[in-house]
């Protein structure tokens, strides 16, 4: 990925036949090592308002990306999950280098 020239990184698991909005967790080991190759890291894949904290926490990206995490139905945002990722996500310890580590 270091031989890609870009202003940062969107890091999203992968499912064969689909197009995004899986559900399936990105490996925030593999952020982590992609985070240290010095480009700002957008973690997407699986966030939900239970776990967007503990990601945070994990990798501190440069911002979160997500889609199904938050649906009431496919397609459909659900307000109150979306508030509650945010409240989490800001909530832990690292928040702080959300978007000032780059």
């Amino acid at each position: 990925m270091a031989d890609y020239r870009t202003d940062a990184w969107l890091l999203d698991s992968y499912v064969q036949g689909a197009l995004g909005g899986t559900g399936e967790r990105f490996n925030w080991d593999l952020a982590l090592t992609a985070k240290g190759l010095g480009h700002p890291i957008l973690l997407a894949g699986g966030l939900t308002p239970d776990n967007a904290g503990e990601a945070v926490e994990q990798v501190v990206p440069f911002g979160l990306d997500v889609s199904s995490g938050v649906e009431a139905a496919p397609g459909r945002k659900d307000a109150a999950k979306v508030a509650t990722l945010i409240a989490n996500a800001k909530g832990c310890s690292t928040a702080d280098g959300l978007w000032t580590d780059y």
